[in-house]
């Protein structure tokens, strides 16, 4: 979709069958890859991963849902309540937390559950608190049903160390990258990374309380991280799936288009963020509310009837 079609679709009035059209082709896209998990003999174990912002939570879940249309039970889990602590992080060569690393996750506990899992026992929840920094185990227990399938969702979900002692027949493994993006000119589309940026900028001040100048510092060391410990197994799995919406800058313009001039103003002469900010003053803004309540963008601006 170029910038023109979408900012005719928004002064129209019809940007509403447009998110529902892009919303649907992503569910269609959901349902087969349910089909394609279901239907191979032996698996188990269902692993989705994806760089920052790329709306893996939202997908595994609606994985999971997709599952439970074609009659399988599905327990979500999270990389991210593994976490190990700041007293365990790893830190990096400047001594400062390496948030990116996979010795982030707890490896041995996270194997440990899995495999409880799988031998159909129960476990304690895991689950992090990002204020305290520290993990726990929540009140009561999961089980696995009879020929159900776990489905484990975060940055390093990909990396065979996380699951190290499951066969591999066991494993469906799955990539998720928002590659759809607005056209800005002829056959030159926004690159993913960027459209990514703009989801975490917002999902950090919406629910971090991060000002864009944290997550501006802190973006260099998510690209770099993803280049070691995620892109070198982006390409040995069982799916991909497109996570962008054709829509999505319309939506997230009143969110974003403020943080950005926010930045612009202390740091005048970066390209990157004065090119954003010219895009975004080239796009008209569309009505939030008309994004369906199970939508990736939803992980992003809130609002969503999903439970995070």
């Amino acid at each position: 979709m170029t910038i023109e079609e979408l900012n005719d679709a928004v002064e129209s009035g019809e940007i509403g069958e447009t998110i529902r059209v892009a919303e649907a082709r992503q569910q269609k896209t959901l349902s087969k890859i349910a089909d394609d998990i279901c239907g191979r003999s032996g698996v188990r174990l269902v692993l989705l991963a994806g760089a920052s912002s790329a709306g893996k939570t939202t997908t595994a879940k609606r994985i999971c849902t997709q599952l439970r249309v074609n009659g399988a039970e599905a327990l979500l889990l999270s990389t991210d309540d593994y976490f190990v602590g700041d007293r365990r992080n790893p830190r990096d060569e400047n001594g400062e937390l390496d948030d990116e690393h996979v010795d982030c996750v707890d490896r041995e506990r996270l194997a440990a559950d899995i495999n409880a899992l799988m031998r159909a026992e129960t476990v304690h929840p895991r689950k992090f608190d990002f204020v305290a920094h520290e993990g726990f185990d929540a009140d009561g227990e999961i089980s696995l049903p009879k020929g159900g399938y776990i489905v484990l969702e975060g940055i390093h979900a990909l990396n065979p160390l996380l699951t190290a002692g499951i066969a591999d027949e066991c494993k469906y493994r799955m990539f998720i990258e928002p590659k759809t993006q607005i056209e800005i000119f002829a056959m030159t589309s926004l690159k993913p990374e960027d459209g990514r940026f703009l989801r975490r900028m917002v999902r950090d001040n919406q629910f971090r309380k991060m000002s864009p100048f944290q997550t501006m510092a802190l973006w260099p060391k998510v690209l770099e991280g993803e280049k070691k410990w995620i892109n070198p197994f982006a390409k040995d799995v069982d799916a991909t799936f497109d996570s962008g919406l054709n829509y999505e800058l319309a939506v997230l313009k009143p969110y974003v288009a403020g943080l950005l001039e926010i930045v612009k103003m202390k740091n005048p002469a970066d390209a990157r963020i004065n090119g954003l900010v010219e895009l975004l003053g080239a796009i008209q803004p569309a009505d939030p509310g008309l994004v369906p309540g199970d939508s990736i963008l939803r992980e992003t601006i809130g609002g969503s009837q999903l439970e995070y």
